[in-house]
């Protein structure tokens, strides 16, 4: 709950990782350089597919594309919330009011994150009916929904979150730091029931879901697959087979299918492989965090720091699993780029008088 740098001297009885104050700088160094790689490589990442999704009007115009470029936005701002969180380190504050700081960051980097990690829920269980019900999709997976869902999820994640914005909590900032008091009531709410709560919702209810609807996508391709290919074995008649595109022969849809079921899997199997190594060891911690009793609050809150640093990798790395999987991404991409650069060519070619 409280930033890293909210730490009490431990006493001699304590346990913790540093021997002396050597090691401490190392850790600290190699925290920093790891909180200037992941923000920066998220920040770069997320910014560029912003650019690419708006930019693209197909792309906005179907729920998938639009859940992509909330997905963005959402981590633009979860990113930012953390590089505040961890500037305070050393003693940088952001935001001189202590709402801002030490409220109002909390708030939206728990917000964001939930509904960055439930964007991509829907993601799974838009594609997913896409192939379950294709018929039913046009009616189901349409831009309406999403912008729907959006203030759902919006009003839930905020009420859930409401507290670090109520005045019941009295909070202190030195330098940026956050210090809250609560009392025992609500201090026990938080440690026995808060973060379990927490890490179910925003962790391993996500986690099942995607994974579940991942897997029953890629049984369903794989069936549609068959099916074709059945079609096309079986000498069905011409009305029952496939229309091929203009641009491909007969035997080329299977070869063109499996390309799309390796993309398709590589993908999903990507994003819920990172949201696993990445997520699940944050909120486990933190939910085993009040039982690991002998280290001291400087330990403890390092550790949180570094888990925080790894777990955003996950809101910051989406663009170049994008590249990496889908050529559909990488070449819009490299239209857009093509496009700016041949763009200020065009502009900068001098004008002469015949």
């Amino acid at each position: 709950m409280a930033n890293v740098t909210d730490i009490s001297i431990s006493s001699s009885s304590t346990i913790s990782i540093f021997a002396d104050s050597s090691s401490l700088d190392t850790a600290i160094w190699i925290a920093t350089v790891g909180a200037c790689f992941a923000y920066g490589l998220g920040f770069f990442g997320n910014l560029l597919s912003l650019v690419v999704f708006y930019s693209q009007e197909e792309f906005r115009k179907i729920s998938t594309g639009l859940l992509f470029l909330l997905i963005t936005i959402a981590n633009l701002f979860h990113l930012w919330t953390l590089l505040t969180e961890f500037l305070t380190t050393y003693g940088i504050s952001m935001f001189q009011h202590i709402f801002f700081q030490c409220r109002l960051t909390y708030f939206i980097q728990n917000v964001s994150r939930a509904m960055s990690t439930y964007f991509m829920v829907a993601v799974a269980i838009d594609r997913l009916i896409r192939t379950e019900f294709p018929a039913r999709s046009k009616t189901l997976c349409t831009r309406r929904n999403v912008i729907l869902i959006t203030v759902i999820f919006f009003i839930f994640f905020s009420l859930f979150w409401s507290f670090y914005l109520y005045p019941m909590p009295s909070v202190t900032s030195q330098k940026g730091s956050c210090t809250f008091t609560y009392t025992s009531t609500f201090n026990y709410f938080l440690g026995t029931l808060y973060i379990p709560i927490r890490a179910v919702l925003v962790c391993f209810i996500p986690l099942i879901t995607m994974l579940l609807a991942n897997i029953r996508m890629i049984f369903n391709i794989r069936q549609s697959q068959r099916r074709v290919t059945n079609q096309i074995t079986g000498g069905s008649s011409r009305i029952n087979q496939p229309v091929p595109s203009a641009s491909s022969s007969v035997g080329r849809p299977s070869r063109r299918m499996t390309a799309l079921d390796r993309m398709l899997f590589y993908m999903m199997f990507a994003n819920v492989l990172t949201f696993l190594i990445s997520q699940v060891p944050l909120h486990t911690f933190m939910w085993i965090r009040n039982s690991l009793a002998g280290y001291d609050d400087f330990t403890l809150s390092f550790i949180r720091t570094v888990l925080l640093i790894w777990s955003s990798l996950y809101f910051g790395v989406a663009f170049y699993f994008y590249c990496l999987a889908s050529p559909l991404f990488r070449e819009k991409f490299v239209k857009i780029i093509c496009f700016n650069t041949n763009s200020r060519s065009t502009t900068n070619i001098p004008m002469t008088s015949k």
